[in-house]
């Protein structure tokens, strides 16, 4: 084991002397010398390389919208319409931005959020057809009548982008029959 040792390091050192004598390095004269370690001598001052700052990508500003999103009244009976202001880093994430506005409460007000229930693996929007894929979580199942309120609020709320013409809802990736298992689920909602 010592000798291979000693024959790695005998090959690293002839490496780096190899390495060390190639080339010719140049004079402050203009001339060359053939291998020399020593580097010529300047009696100049040689002002110290002022650092360049890196160039940071400009972060941009969310884009902010106002609109309308539409929670259970405090008696779950109808809906009521909220202007809220939803923030987003691109034009395409406004869809998420709209459908998790309908998670949160408003500030002012006794409406309910209807879809804190709701989790959104993924938004998509693709030729004027959105996809949405949401998860269910048990705790924020509704009846039919909130179902019902719950699948308005959403299409409403969508609806409002001129561009969205139609609302595919998936629960985990597969087309179900019905969001929470009292209301037909259209495939897709047409506007």
């Amino acid at each position: 084991m010592n000798k291979n040792i000693v024959n790695g390091l005998l090959l690293t050192g002839a490496v780096v002397l190899a390495l060390s004598g190639c080339g010719q390095k140049p004079l402050a004269n203009g001339g060359t010398t053939q291998g020399s370690d020593n580097p010529p001598v300047n009696n100049q001052a040689t002002p110290a390389p002022t650092p360049q700052p890196t160039q940071q990508p400009a972060k941009k500003e969310p884009m902010t919208s106002k609109i309308k999103v539409y929670y259970g009244d405090d008696q779950a009976t109808k809906l009521v319409e909220k202007e809220v202001t939803i923030s987003y880093n691109e034009d395409k994430d406004k869809y998420k931005a709209a459908l998790e506005a309908l998670k949160k409460a408003p500030e002012n007000g006794n409406a309910v959020p209807l879809a804190k229930a709701l989790g959104y693996k993924s938004v998509v929007f693709k030729d004027g057809a959105l996809t949405v894929d949401v998860s269910l979580s048990d705790e924020g199942r509704l009846g039919s009548g909130g179902e019902s309120m719950l699948l308005q609020a959403i299409r409403q709320t969508v609806f409002q982008f001129p561009e969205v013409n139609s609302i595919d809802i998936l629960v985990d990736g597969q087309a179900a029959e019905s969001l929470m298992g009292h209301m037909d689920l259209p495939h897709p909602i047409k506007r």
